[in-house]
């Protein structure tokens, strides 16, 4: 059984080659796939052998184990090397031309579900571009995407300092997890979180360790919690691992005082943000556009089923497959050592953060579907990771048989980032166009959207240019029968929408309802001519 285990990955890999339909955590071509599976069943054989019958074997490798830093140096150079450029993957183009647009309208772009990442992200954005850079948020993302990478590798690294002899190759545990992609150049506002939130398990690591410590412990949990909301609300489920924390290691005289001023800590650090945005930033917040206010939920007839159940376990297979896999064979097959590691109370504080967003994993909705939003619903990736580094190097020497294992993961996990690198020629001349469209547009009607209450700055821009790009991109497109009457109602739509709020005829739900139900047929229908006619004057 535990050889079994040590197969798995290459097997299943081998064994998704031959399905009808390609899973979409598989990005690249077959015939790779199918060499790397046979060449680590291979490599693990010939490992497994050496152990069992040659013990010198073991001897003559150390030697040439290279140090952490030396793999870590190499990984950055892919993670710079091969930023991901498909559009497919994470919100794509929606997610840049929002950026833009609303950086070039407001300054920079704001929501309440991650109120520091858009922020950040559009202000490094204005700073690049005083420098003379081109104003693309893309590179705004790909620099902190990639600065995240820096910082996770030397936060893992850290982790590991103390020269156990297991520490040698522990770094491999968390290139070999697929979450990682994350800090390759990744255009998407779940990079800097999920620091943040290495740096909470880092910390509830050293300090849970001391009874002592306990007000150390709950204020900074607590303070680092609220900051990483800030950067984004699926952070929220990390208020489970403070209940958590204050049950068991607040003392049974400091538990209501503990209670009240971590309460107190957390609101203070959250409350004037969202105050801010809410009340008093013009333009103000859209409400219809946050989570906060309508959180998607998985619907509930779907909640428990194998559609569902196939989706978590292909997240969790993309992000943190083999660390997964480590702590499972831990946990079947050496029950008295996993015992003694979980009864840690540091591990235990992990694993009830790998629980909290498990709970997220589950219920949230995957709007986009898949490969769209593999990070939005896999934030235990790292956690989990984080476990089973834990695990490695508190042991006494290197698991050899599982060496293989983390290596099959990293070059997976590069072997994505060089296959995710390929960007769609059509998507980037798509983006370029909708760059050109989104100058044109502040041009012409900043002044006018400026006049506006701030109230309706944001609503109002968000639906104005949404028709403005359908005329424009439409007009671009080579010709198809649907043109001109797609272009006549983006024109016409456009229309109805300024007056509607000049007017204040969209105070009325229903009119606003009536009006958006319409547009939205248009959309699509705008939508739809962009998937099958090709963009043949981009220059008009």
């Amino acid at each position: 059984m535990k050889t079994v285990f040590l197969y798995i990955p290459y097997l299943f890999l081998f064994g998704c080659q031959f399905l009808p339909t390609k899973p979409w955590f598989l990005p690249g071509e077959k015939n790779v796939y199918l060499f790397i599976s046979i060449l680590f069943i291979l490599f693990q054989s010939f490992t497994l052998y050496g152990i069992k019958h040659n013990i010198n074997l073991v001897k003559k490798w150390k030697p040439y184990v290279p140090q952490n830093w030396i793999l870590a140096l190499l990984f950055f150079i892919c993670l710079v090397l091969f930023p991901i450029r498909n559009m497919d993957w994470g919100d794509g183009l929606l997610l840049l031309e929002t950026n833009l647009l609303e950086t070039k309208l407001f300054g920079f772009q704001f929501t309440l579900d991650e109120i520091l990442e858009t922020v950040l992200h559009s202000q490094i954005t204005n700073l690049f571009s005083s420098f003379g850079f081109p104003e693309d948020p893309r590179i705004s993302y790909t620099f902190l995407s990639q600065l995240a990478g820096i910082g996770m590798i030397f936060g893992f690294l850290w982790t590991a300092k103390k020269k156990h002899k297991s520490n040698s190759l522990s770094i491999l545990i968390l290139f070999s997890s697929g979450g990682i992609l994350l800090t390759f150049g990744y255009a998407e506002n779940y990079t800097l979180v999920t620091v943040c939130h290495l740096l909470l398990y880092i910390f509830v690591s050293k300090y849970v360790q001391n009874p002592k410590d306990n007000d150390l412990l709950l204020y900074g949990t607590t303070a680092i919690v609220a900051l990483s909301m800030l950067f984004h609300l699926v952070s929220g489920y990390l208020v489970i691992l403070l209940v958590y924390l204050w049950y068991t290691h607040s003392p049974k005289d400091k538990k209501l005082k503990h209670l009240i001023l971590c309460a107190v800590l957390g609101l203070s650090i959250l409350i004037p943000w969202f105050l801010y945005f809410l009340f008093f930033h013009d333009p103000a917040i859209d409400r219809n556009s946050t989570h906060l206010i309508h959180p998607p939920f998985y619907p509930k007839n779907r909640l428990v089923s194998l559609n569902h159940i196939k989706e978590i376990l292909a997240v969790l297979y993309w992000n943190a497959a083999i660390a997964t896999l480590f702590l499972l064979h831990q946990f079947f097959s050496y029950k008295k050592e996993w015992k003694v590691f979980i009864h840690k109370s540091e591990n235990k504080t992990i694993l009830v953060v790998c629980f909290a967003f498990f709970l997220h994993g589950f219920f949230h909705n995957p709007q986009l579907g898949f490969p769209a939003d593999w990070d939005l619903m896999g934030f235990y990736w790292l956690p989990i990771t984080f476990l089973a580094h834990q695990y490695w190097i508190q042991l006494q020497d290197i698991k050899w048989e599982w060496i293989p294992n983390f290596l099959f993961g990293t070059v997976m996990v590069i072997f994505s980032a060089i296959t995710l690198n390929k960007s769609n020629p059509e998507k980037e001349l798509l983006w370029d166009v909708t760059k050109t469209t989104i100058q044109s547009y502040v041009t012409e009607n900043k002044f006018y959207i400026d006049s506006l209450t701030k109230e309706d700055k944001k609503f109002f821009a968000k639906g104005d240019f949404l028709f403005y790009k359908g005329e424009m991109i439409t007009n671009k497109l080579c010709d198809f029968p649907e043109k001109q009457e797609i272009i006549k109602k983006m024109k016409s739509h456009r229309k109805e929408w300024k007056q509607g709020f000049d007017s204040g005829n969209f105070k009325s739900k229903e009119i606003l309802g009536q009006f958006l139900t319409e547009a939205t047929k248009t959309n699509l229908e705008y939508i739809k001519s962009l998937e099958v006619n090709k963009i043949c004057r981009p220059m008009l």
